[in-house]
């Protein structure tokens, strides 16, 4: 029963809320093509502007998706409901980080320019601030020129350690420009966290399913390790973890709470505060892999494990190669008590990185190109993401289960019946598509049915033609 006091609806509301009542009811079909901005313009009789934003809200809804030079399309989630990937069951075994032997090939067709690419992480050049990255660079050769000559501080560059704490502000946490070191991209600040503190030999407690590169690195630092079963949605199971650290002498976890790669869940500030608090009462480093927490479909900015850490425990490694340029290799490192051991292993193995570099970065992240830049990609991607699920309900068989995240770069996915992804991989790469076969996320042979797909490119008819062939390929694999 309607009190009177309701708030009126703005013009683009209203229009948004016709369009999502004749979705709901099937009148406007699911993969359907919502009328062009100027014809609703017209039959509304308001700006196209108006038009525009009751389509973003639908967008926000569920209820729309974005075709780059398209338009508008119908997308009604609950046309299509998938189940959630089960949930791995295994004993919590120490193992050897193994990783999977065609680790390299899956690496180079992931970068093949001629490949069409399914599963590859790397943020598409129309996503990044190329231009003025450049201008940035430029600037900093003509005025600064002496950086050529000169060494960086092993630190990194002042400049740029302030203008990421001010990164880290806007993450909920606040730290001094001396907290922080900048390193080789986010590979070498996990790699420089490991080695402070463990040994050759050592357990280090992993997600399962995780990042293939954070296998690499246990492999090559030849580190023993214990995989925890994560779910799709939480993330890390917490009373499995509470139980290994009772029992075994873990010197480090390694945990990804934001966007995860490759499941894409976001943890609840619940369970990110529970993790923190119970690897310190156990005196353990959290090791914080935390590349995509920038990368929210919602521009919404989630509070990392670091920003619930209040005794220096928890060693947080991130990096700018997701949302600003992957070839830059600007990653930095957190370190909390195991700061100074980890510029000294810095100072080691690599000194203070590329100077010029660093200023330029440092100069981009102090202007206000870089925020607005970092909101046109998470529009970008989450449009991306939602034609690319839209493809994939389309032409994988039923029954594939599908992760839903809320941003970062990738879908999980899990097949039905008992399907191999690697020769699925193989098949798939003679026809000019890459993908990324589950096993590649496990220290064993798990996964052998899952595979990762990205949305971190552009959605061309290439693409749209490659997720059918995929879906072919599947299906004659049955």
């Amino acid at each position: 029963m309607s009190t009177g006091t309701e708030k009126p609806l703005y013009r683009y509301e209203e229009i948004a809320s016709q369009i999502s009542q004749a979705i709901n009811e099937g009148t406007i079909g699911y993969g359907s093509r919502l009328p062009s901005l100027r014809t609703m313009s017209s039959r509304y009789s308001c700006a196209l502007s108006v038009v525009m934003q009751a389509y973003e809200l639908l967008e926000r809804q569920g209820l729309a998706y974005a075709v780059e030079k398209s338009g508008f399309f119908a997308r009604n989630p609950l046309s299509t409901p998938l189940p959630e990937p089960q949930k791995e069951k295994y004993y919590l075994n120490t193992e050897d980080a193994v990783p999977l032997s065609i680790i390299g090939r899956i690496v180079e067709a992931g970068n093949d320019s001629s490949v069409i690419p399914l599963g590859a992480g790397n943020p598409h050049e129309s996503l990044l601030p190329v231009k003025h990255l450049k201008q940035s660079l430029l600037t900093v050769l003509k005025e600064e020129s002496r950086l050529l000559t000169e060494y960086c501080d092993e630190g990194g560059n002042r400049e740029l350690r302030r203008a990421l704490t001010s990164v880290m502000l806007d993450r909920g946490t606040s730290l001094s420009y001396r907290d922080i070191l900048i390193t080789n991209g986010c590979s070498e600040a996990l790699t420089l966290a490991i080695e402070s503190c463990s040994s050759p030999g050592d357990i280090i407690v992993t997600e399962s399913p995780v990042f293939l590169g954070i296998i690499q690195i246990l492999d090559q630092l030849k580190r023993r390790v214990i995989t925890i079963p994560t779910d799709t949605v939480g993330g890390m199971n917490l009373n499995h973890l509470e139980s290994v650290l009772k029992k075994e002498d873990v010197k480090a976890v390694i945990m990804t709470a934001i966007h995860q790669n490759p499941l894409g869940f976001t943890m609840s500030e619940e369970n990110r505060q529970r993790a923190v608090d119970l690897t310190a009462r156990f005196g353990v480093p959290l090791i914080e892999d935390d590349v995509y927490s920038s990368c929210s479909f919602e521009g919404r900015q989630e509070r990392p494990l670091k920003s619930f850490d209040t005794g220096d425990n928890v060693i947080y490694c991130s990096s700018l190669s997701k949302t600003l340029s992957p070839g830059v290799r600007i990653g930095w490192l957190a370190g909390g008590r195991k700061h100074e051991l980890c510029r000294k292993l810095k100072m080691a193995l690599s000194l203070g990185g590329n100077a010029m570099v660093q200023s330029a970065v440092a100069g981009y992240l102090a202007s206000p190109r870089y925020s607005k830049n970092l909101q046109m990609l998470q529009k970008m991607i989450s449009r991306q993401a939602a034609e690319m699920r839209q493809l994939l309900i389309s032409a994988l068989p039923e029954g594939t289960a599908i992760t839903d995240p809320a941003g970062g770069f990738y879908f999980w996915v899990e097949l039905p019946g008992k399907p191999d992804c690697l020769r699925l991989f193989e098949e798939a790469l003679e026809e000019g598509i890459s993908t990324v076969p589950g096993q590649a996320f496990s220290v064993g042979d798990r996964y052998r049915n899952c595979l990762r797909i990205s949305y971190a490119s552009p959605i061309t008819d290439d693409t749209r033609e490659a997720v059918i062939r995929l879906g072919e390929l599947i299906e004659k694999m049955k």
